[in-house]
């Protein structure tokens, strides 16, 4: 019966309402010859109709809805096929009647499982095998996460085996000319795999989902021939071998109708179309009607037969014919000399079009914001940005937010980028590795519930006194130890007292208590997926608490689909596991469940394709990004894919043509690209090549001068006047707030960066060292100061046997866990082992002139100011030798950048010669009084010298001269900054300064008024 009549195929061109014009359709009889629901209640409720989405169903009853203008009447059963127009890693599932076929296996039994087979297939690779060259040889998946990232190639090449219904029998016949030894291991591998995953379903009792999907739409094709009432495919353009059989079922029914989402019925030249039937050239699978060609052909109709449904306006019919003439098959271009469109053609197909070619990403997504802000300035007006990008999209979404405009992108946010799945990440990494980053990060977290309303302090107690600074320890116990330190702590943690301390050591002890099960379970060297991902969600529960939010019930309901399947994979090291489930989480999208702005919308190419808005922007027009570039096939190369009968990668780029198309059909479409990305040149999309060229002419330029108008007020939206040039600060303190204690380490800062001088000392501000620091420069000195000190402290003879290795036993004890790490082994020791032995030369070699030796002596020197304030100038001497002379000297020793000689003679390195004055004026009390005969920089660097002098005199100062020079230098410093009219400036004399930028150059603004010309008075020495 169904094949005595013509096949029923309409389509509703591109422009028109492709929805409303469907239900008006089918209401008013123009659909299914014969039907209409006019006038009864019922009628709708026997039809059946068959869509690509699940949004276009849900618009589609709204469509009805407004068609029908309030009069009750029963809809029809709308079901959305689950369109494989475009690649998706969640298909969407045939919503029929069918229950006798099995369940489908879920997503994560299926990426396991397969998984699995990746792992054993490298395992069993042989040796020889694996020293093929690498650029052609077989994927060996280097950990279990990369083993899942390849089981996602392998279920898209199931997928389209499934999908494409391609019988796999023959993969054993295909031989390829080239790298055959390459070819055959994975050739071995897919002949296993694509075997033993339906054997393994078959005995789980489960469907592969693509193939349950394929055997739901045989079953729905199969009740086709027996349904008495109307039958309506639309929107799709039948890709897949299993939907084309359904549309020809229900074409030839009785009251069936397929309706098409704009095929060119007669724009495109006969050439041209035939060109697309029978021609071979891969650019033909570009062309957007190539698809629709192939598919009315398989229908059994010519495309002169097929009816057209609704009307456009003359404008938007002299835009679809520009579109077809730009678009036309590269084989046939030649037509173009012909103009066959006139220019006033052009004209009117332009009239429409705007052309954004935006110098920048950032400009381009303001300039969509602008365009889509101006379209809900009219009332009812809708608008939507169409795009593949999703990261344009997301740029957009938030430039809309400066108008208080909420939007979503219908494509949802990554799971693993919201607050919930990122904290999933955090505590699978902190768990293995409780590093203070990632513990602050976890604290820190707004997904987080461990911190109480009153555990604010606790949070930024372990922020700044305790994650800053090297830990004494690892993992908790490590941040336990900080906390209970009995050293008295110093700089900006000193401000958090016993109660902050003890708040904070309750705030860690209940991260530890949550992250315990995960810990246990990551301890062990080999662990099931199953109880590390139990462990996890015990984990997850106890750091997000009763929380409500979407996303931590997304993730939750990930990790229960997760622990269900998580039984039949391998074991795994712990430590690949946070990789596993970042590689388990990619593709999962937390999606809007409604839409945020009732006239906005942000959509995929695929869902716009049926939906019609007043304003429609088609953004990220650049070659890469729409189109994208076909993906090449891990598994499979591409003449191996068209021997096995898969189809091109190329033949996506046909489906986002014929998106881009339907997309300009919009009454107001506007064309968006960036010249540049992340600071590289991109290349026009095709479409707007083609379109430039048989558009070229005033039409086009129109269409340009449109666009830089929106490129403008995008511009102009964080365009500000232009500020004067900064000067540069000259703070002004009253004298009570003036600093009237400084340490001999920081005169030099002060002398030539007093503005660093008033931030610490006047604002009391001080700098927050990295999280989690690194050992650096400081902690090898820090570790050499220590051992040389103890050594000192000691009273071992420079001279006895074993002063080297007591000097080394006090290194060993200085550096600490230090000595744990196998960069300090390397590096740091040997040095340290050099400078050991050269400082016991250097040492006795003086030893006959020095009468008694002592080391980190704590000094002070006090003196009245100008205006008659007590200042202090304190110091902590590295090492004080009182020589037999009854003179002294003063070494410090160096580990990092050292002063020159000139330096600290003119008054800008003056911290050792400062220390002499303090020492001759009887500031170190233990050491005594007396004149300074000696003023030596001692560089302990640990190469070749292992150590060397830098003796501070001249032949015209002696160094006790020297210190008095560099009191009286001082105190006159010291006399100016107590005029209330002497600023602070900021880098007087930064020349040779350790730090020119310093931790306060964000704060005086330095960058600003040194390049505008801007500079501290105070010159240069």
């Amino acid at each position: 019966m169904a094949d005595s009549r013509r096949p029923n195929v309409l389509t509703i061109p591109a422009g028109a309402d492709f929805l409303p014009t469907l239900a008006r359709g089918l209401i008013d009889g123009e659909v299914v010859p014969g039907f209409s629901s006019r006038g009864d209640p019922i009628a709708l409720a026997d039809a059946t109709v068959f869509l690509p989405t699940r949004r276009a169903a849900r618009a589609l009853r709204d469509a009805f809805l407004e068609a029908l203008d309030g009069h009750a009447t029963l809809l029809p059963r709308i079901a959305p096929l689950g369109d494989v127009d475009e690649d998706a890693d969640v298909v969407e599932p045939l919503e029929t009647a069918e229950t006798e076929l099995p369940p489908a296996a879920g997503a994560f039994e299926r990426r396991l499982t397969l998984a699995s087979m990746v792992t054993a297939f490298a395992r069993a690779l042989d040796r020889s095998i694996l020293s093929l060259s690498p650029e052609d040889g077989p994927l060996v998946p280097a950990t279990a996460a990369d083993a899942i990232h390849l089981a996602g190639d392998l279920e898209r090449l199931v997928d389209a085996i499934e999908t494409e219904e391609v019988d796999v029998s023959g993969l054993g016949a295909l031989v390829p000319d080239e790298h055959d030894r390459y070819w055959a291991i994975t050739q071995s591998f897919l002949k296993v795999a694509l075997k033993a995953w339906p054997d393994h379903l078959a005995e789980r009792g489960l469907l592969d989902p693509s193939r349950r999907r394929r055997l739901q739409i045989e079953a729905a094709a199969r009740r086709v021939a027996t349904s008495r009432g109307p039958m309506i495919a639309a929107g799709s353009t039948g890709s897949a071998p299993a939907v084309r059989r359904l549309m020809a079922e229900i074409a030839r029914h009785p009251l069936g109708a397929v309706v098409l989402p704009g095929l060119d019925r007669d724009d495109l030249d006969e050439r041209a179309w035939r060109e697309l039937l029978e021609g071979e050239g891969p650019g033909l699978f570009g062309h957007p009607q190539r698809g629709l060609a192939h598919l009315i052909r398989a229908l059994g109709v010519a495309r002169d037969e097929v009816r057209a449904l609704g009307r456009i306006s003359p404008a938007l019919a002299a835009r679809r014919r520009l579109a077809a003439e730009a678009l036309r098959p590269a084989e046939t271009t030649d037509a173009w000399s012909a103009r066959r469109l006139s220019v006033g053609d052009v004209a009117a197909a332009m009239e429409g079009v705007t052309i954004v070619e935006a110098p920048t990403f950032r400009t381009e997504a303001a300039a969509i914001a602008v365009a889509l802000r101006e379209a809900v300035t009219t009332p009812d007006r809708t608008a939507a940005l169409v795009t593949p990008d999703r990261n344009l999209a997301a740029r957009v979404a938030v430039e809309l937010e400066r108008w208080d405009i909420a939007i979503d992108d219908s494509a949802g946010r990554p799971l693993a980028s919201t607050p919930a799945g990122a904290l999933l990440r955090l505590a699978a990494e902190a768990a293995l590795d409780p590093r203070p980053d990632l513990l602050l990060a976890l604290i820190r977290s707004s997904a987080c519930r461990l911190c109480c309303d009153g555990d604010a302090r606790a949070a930024d107690t372990l922020d700044v006194a305790v994650f800053r600074a090297p830990l004494p320890g690892e993992g908790f116990a490590g941040v336990r130890a900080a906390l209970t330190s009995s050293d008295k702590p110093r700089g900006i943690a000193a401000r958090f007292g016993a109660a902050d301390r003890e708040a904070a050591l309750a705030l860690i002890d209940r991260m530890e208590a949550a992250l315990a099960p995960l810990a246990r379970a990551c301890a062990q060297k080999s662990a099931g997926l199953d109880h590390l991902v139990a462990a996890l969600a015990q984990a997850f529960s106890a750091l997000v608490g009763d929380a409500e939010a979407e996303d931590a019930a997304a993730v939750a309901d990930l990790l229960d689909e997760l622990l269900a399947a998580a039984g039949r994979s391998e074991p795994i090291a712990p430590a690949a596991f946070p990789g596993v489930l970042e590689a388990l989480m990619a593709g999962h999208a937390l999606r809007p469940p409604r839409d945020r702005h009732p006239r906005i919308r942000i959509l995929g190419p695929l869902e716009a394709r049926l939906i019609r808005f007043d304003r429609v922007v088609l953004g990220g027009l650049n070659e890469g990004t729409w189109p994208a570039v076909p993906q090449a096939d891990p598994w499979i190369n591409r003449p191996l894919r068209q021997a096995l009968g898969l189809a091109p990668p190329e033949r996506r780029i046909g489906l986002s043509a014929h998106d881009f198309v339907q997309g300009l059909g919009a009454e107001q479409v506007i064309l968006t690209r960036a010249q540049k990305v992340g600071g590289a040149p991109t290349v026009p999309a095709r479409w707007l090549q083609r379109l430039a060229a048989v558009a070229d002419g005033p039409a086009h330029e129109a269409a340009l001068a449109r666009g830089k108008r929106l490129i403008a007020l995008a511009e102009a939206l964080d365009r500000v006047e232009r500020e004067p040039a900064p000067k540069p600060p000259e703070p002004r303190p009253p004298l009570e707030l003036r600093p009237a204690r400084i340490s001999v380490s920081q005169v030099e800062t002060w002398l030539r960066d007093p503005y660093s001088i008033y931030a610490r000392h006047v604002l009391k501000l001080e700098q927050l060292e990295a999280v989690g620091p690194e050992p650096g420069p400081a902690d090898l000195g820090n570790a050499i100061h220590g051992a040389l000190q103890k050594f000192t402290e000691s009273g071992v003879a420079l001279d006895a046997p074993n002063a080297r290795e007591r000097l080394l036993e006090f290194g060993r004890e200085a550096f600490g866990r230090l000595m744990e790490r196998d960069d300090v082994q390397t590096l740091w020791w040997p040095r340290f082992e050099r400078i050991a032995d050269w400082t016991l030369g250097f040492h006795r070699s003086r030893s006959e002139r020095v009468d008694a030796s002592q080391v980190e002596l704590d000094g002070l020197l006090e003196f009245q100011t100008k205006a008659a304030r007590a200042f202090r100038l304190t110091a902590r001497a590295d090492h004080i030798d009182a020589l037999k002379d009854g003179s002294f000297a003063l070494l410090d020793y160096k580990t990092g950048a050292t002063p020159t000689v000139k330096q600290a003679l003119a008054g800008f390195a003056p911290q050792l010669p400062l220390e002499g004055a303090i020492l001759r004026e009887g500031g170190f009390s233990k050491a005594g009084r007396g004149p300074v005969s000696e003023l030596a920089l001692v560089k302990l660097v640990g190469r070749d010298p292992a150590g060397e002098i830098v003796d501070i005199r001249d032949k015209d100062s002696a160094p006790d001269e020297i210190a008095a020079t560099a009191l009286a230098r001082f105190k006159a410093v010291v006399d100016r900054f107590e005029d209330e009219a002497e600023p602070y400036r900021s880098l007087s004399h930064p020349k040779f300064l350790a730090r020119p930028e310093g931790p306060y150059a964000h704060l005086a603004r330095v960058k600003e008024w040194s390049a505008t010309g801007g500079a501290s008075e105070g010159g240069e020495e």
